[in-house]
């Protein structure tokens, strides 16, 4: 096995991802103040904990009050086990050549295991024989979303299978809701009604249910109905909240780079492939050297202000022009301070004064790209450092 050697070094290329964990502390602290005693949050670090890093983000929001931890990948699931963390873990997205490559061994760790078919039952049930180990199963029950899970129909023979399988134990019943972030939107409760009568039919083959779960952080956040055994929040671990609240979230994650040139310019004059923008008056423009290899989305292009730093304080400029695969362009005004070398802040938290301007979001970003925050922040890609925060 080799393993790619980074043909950049991160420490000659002027773009961060700054990630503090103590946001994600603090985050974690406020979702579980909305909580019962009996109900337990399990951290979404999947996808590398959003961007943010899985293991600093693990750790964080265990410091603010997790006890579980969720991560699609098996793989992953082992990482965090072998990391250390003294916790339950559950992972869901496997197919054949990966459970029967690993799924042993993640059950001999102890992580729980989704199942949401007949045939991941059996795989499990396989890799429990490889391992000597009985599985914990969450059985994931198909109440609408369509992809994972399994549909009512046989739920009834998995719930036999399960109880019939000395290598299985039925550990909790789970679905994912399609339209949480819509409060409005009644397919909402009708996948919980689905999901009551489809637990009720699993536990007359499988006997009781140990735990249920079924709020993600929109869930989490406005339907304290729906909070069960377990909520899985994600995004709003990392500071962004997916429907209206009050709780306080902080975002975790700041991307920056620095002013690799800047150059006059006069009215008329043309930015980026397309000629898509043009100056409206004598101006001052600034080259970052950043783009959608990195991360920003090209659709968002002329859509966002972001931050940068200057002699004289920090400024707000347009970024204009269709963002490139390694820089964008900005709009620094005339008459401005701005200099190669120059931090700019692309979105996150730029600290400074309570007058001074504020960074745009990853939201921002989203809503410029018609996309969502989820994906801003899990596009930051490989080639950006990241540096976590003391």
């Amino acid at each position: 096995m080799t393993i790619p050697i980074p043909a950049e070094d991160p420490r000659h290329v002027p773009n961060r991802a700054l990630v503090d964990p103590s946001a994600i502390t603090q985050n974690t602290r406020a979702l579980t103040g909305l909580l019962e005693e009996q109900t337990a949050l399990m951290a979404v670090v999947k996808a590398d904990g959003y961007g943010h890093g899985m293991l600093t983000a693990a750790r964080a929001a265990l410091e603010g009050g997790a006890t579980w931890l969720g991560a699609a990948h098996p793989a992953s699931a082992l990482a965090l086990s072998r990391a250390g963390l003294d916790v339950s873990i559950l992972t869901w997205l496997y197919e054949p050549h990966t459970a029967r490559s690993i799924l042993p061994e993640a059950l001999r760790a102890g992580i729980n295991v989704a199942v949401g078919s007949p045939e991941m039952l059996a795989l499990v049930s396989e890799a429990a024989r490889q391992a000597d180990r009985r599985a914990r199963v969450h059985v994931k029950i198909d109440t609408g979303m369509g992809r994972g899970g399994v549909r009512r129909e046989r739920l009834r023979e998995m719930g036999a299978s399960i109880l019939a399988d000395d290598f299985l134990s039925l550990g909790a019943a789970w679905t994912h809701l399609t339209s949480a972030d819509d409060p409005e939107d009644p397919a909402t409760d009708e996948q919980v009604e689905i999901f009551d009568a489809a637990c009720e039919e699993l536990a007359e083959e499988a006997g009781p249910i140990p735990l249920q779960h079924l709020a993600n952080s929109a869930a989490l956040l406005s339907r304290p109905d729906l909070h069960r055994d377990i909520v899985r929040p994600g995004i709003a671990l990392y500071g962004y909240a997916p429907v209206p609240t009050d709780t306080p979230l902080r975002p975790a994650l700041t991307l920056t780079s620095r002013l690799a040139m800047v150059k006059d310019v006069p009215a008329g004059a043309s930015v980026g492939y397309g000629r898509t923008h043009r100056t409206s008056r004598d101006t001052t423009l600034g080259l970052v050297p950043i783009g959608y290899a990195d991360g920003l989305h090209r659709a968002a292009s002329g859509g966002v202000e972001v931050i940068v730093r200057t002699e004289a304080g920090d400024r707000l400029a347009p970024q204009v022009g269709r963002i490139s695969m390694d820089q964008i362009v900005v709009d620094l005004g005339p008459g401005t301070t701005a200099r190669p070398g120059d931090e700019v802040v692309l979105f996150g938290d730029a600290g400074g004064a309570p007058t001074d301007p504020v960074a745009p979001t990853a939201e921002d970003w989203a809503r410029a790209g018609d996309t969502i925050p989820y994906e801003v922040l899990t596009s930051v890609s490989g080639r950006v450092a990241r540096e976590v925060l003391a």
